[in-house]
């Protein structure tokens, strides 16, 4: 006999558990929260009884159950003990298990715990496999590639290493960025023909031979160091500490701020070319009249913004990049009768102007363009380079694929109980222009 009614009820319970999952999964939680488990506690033991009362009452085993709503996940006999474990799990252990599930993430995951010499068979062929896969040998401290001890670092690791870049000023996820599988000299072929035009010809005349003007950007593969970060072993040999994370996150905020730093103002000597100092040696700058050292005002947004050409200013990557200071000053625009310009909806040029970037859709907006804060750009001042504006898609960041590595020390700080690690990143940075400026800079006044 079928039982409608019982069915109905486990399938509104099951709705239940699917709406804690997503809600879950929507915070970004690995495990639910107190309040959750409990619910899920008490649902759980309700999905159990009435699937047996289904069961029973349909003279069957109770081992059918409907498809969670939204996810398409579904709930049975088979994997409910599943369901049960998994969140019961601290968020360390939960991540551990997945860890567990890849090969490569697992041996890494041994690797910086054990070192490679405490790896067990499986481990040992598993890192070995994916260096032939990527021609990434264990090399000699000469070598350009990697150290010996450095290991590449699998996809969890290096999310998790990105992702606590990004928290470091503008230029991650803005810029344009390329891979390249080495680190030789790279070179970035420019042409110019923009001063060329056709011309009207008689009949019967040779056509005139004008030649194009080709150039070219190069770039490198700096090395960028992490410096070195000490961990405690008695942290390291705690079961239920999430090592992985940790390192991830102080070397990926550590190399983050070096990377932010060099491509938004690097010299270009022995190091990555800056958006700043790539920019002023192409010449595209707007220095404002005297007595604004530290000020702006809403006439020279309009300037910086058409200083640049429309076939870069009309592209969606055109942006505008500058401190968090200068945001400040620009807050405090008024027009003539006192109201201050960056309320939204009180003129069309400034749209969204209270909202963060990278939340709700769009960023916010200056002039229909979208700002971005980089927090090594120069804060208002006398001669400072305090704005950018154009397509930052043109200003290129090269990384060399599989150039961060992580070294790890052991032998070295056994006597202070502590293991170091080390990551490094190759990389190089500089504006494609082959002289029609992408970019301009906005120059406050000298006095």
């Amino acid at each position: 006999m079928y039982e409608k009614t019982g069915r109905e009820k486990i399938g509104r319970i099951e709705d239940r558990m699917n709406q804690i999952l997503a809600t879950c999964e929507h915070a970004g939680r690995r495990g639910l929260n107190a309040s959750e488990r409990e619910e899920w506690a008490r649902l759980e033991q309700d999905h159990s009884q009435t699937t047996e009362l289904v069961a029973a009452r349909e003279g069957g085993s109770g081992g059918v159950m409907n498809s969670l709503g939204r996810s398409g996940v579904r709930i049975n006999e088979t994997n409910l003990e599943q369901f049960r474990d998994e969140f019961r799990l601290s968020p360390a252990e939960k991540r551990r298990r997945e860890n567990d599930r890849n090969p490569h993430v697992r041996a890494f995951s041994n690797y910086l715990r054990r070192g490679m010499e405490r790896l067990d068979a499986d481990d040992r062929v598993e890192m070995g496999r994916h260096f032939q896969q990527h021609d990434l040998g264990v090399m000699n401290v000469m070598s350009t590639t990697t150290t010996q001890g450095g290991y590449l670092i699998p996809q969890g690791f290096s999310e998790t290493l990105e992702e606590a870049k990004k928290w470091f000023g503008g230029i991650e996820g803005t810029v344009g960025k390329f891979s390249t599988g080495t680190g030789n000299p790279w070179p970035w072929p420019t042409v110019n023909d923009t001063t060329n035009k056709g011309r009207i010809i008689g009949q019967n005349v040779q056509v005139t031979e004008t030649d194009l003007t080709f150039g070219q950007v190069t770039f490198n593969a700096y090395i960028g160091s992490s410096d070195l970060c000490l961990v405690p072993l008695a942290l390291m040999e705690d079961s239920y500490f999430d090592l992985e994370t940790l390192i991830a996150r102080l070397l990926g905020i550590r190399l983050g701020r070096l990377f932010n730093n060099k491509c938004t103002v690097g010299t270009g000597t022995n190091e990555p070319t800056g958006l700043i100092t790539a920019a002023t040696t192409a010449g595209n700058i707007l220095t404002l009249g005297a007595g604004n050292t530290a000020s702006i005002a809403y006439v020279n947004l309009v300037d910086l913004e058409h200083l640049v050409d429309p076939a870069y200013r009309n592209n969606p990557a055109s942006r505008w990049m500058f401190s968090d200071t200068m945001l400040k000053l620009l807050k405090k625009l008024v027009d003539t009768q006192n109201r201050p310009l960056w309320q939204p909806g009180l003129t069309a040029s400034f749209e969204n102007g209270a909202g963060v970037l990278g939340i709700g859709g769009a960023g916010p907006k200056m002039l229909d363009h979208e700002y971005i804060v980089n927090t090594d750009m120069a804060v208002p001042a006398a001669d400072a380079y305090s704005m950018v504006f154009g397509d930052l898609s043109t200003f290129k960041v090269r990384e060399v694929a599989g150039g961060t590595t992580v070294l790890v020390l052991r032998e070295r700080y056994a006597d202070y109980l502590q293991v170091g690690f080390i990551a490094f990143q190759r990389f190089d940075s500089n504006l494609i222009d082959a002289g029609t400026h992408p970019i301009a800079l906005l120059q406050q006044s000298h006095t």
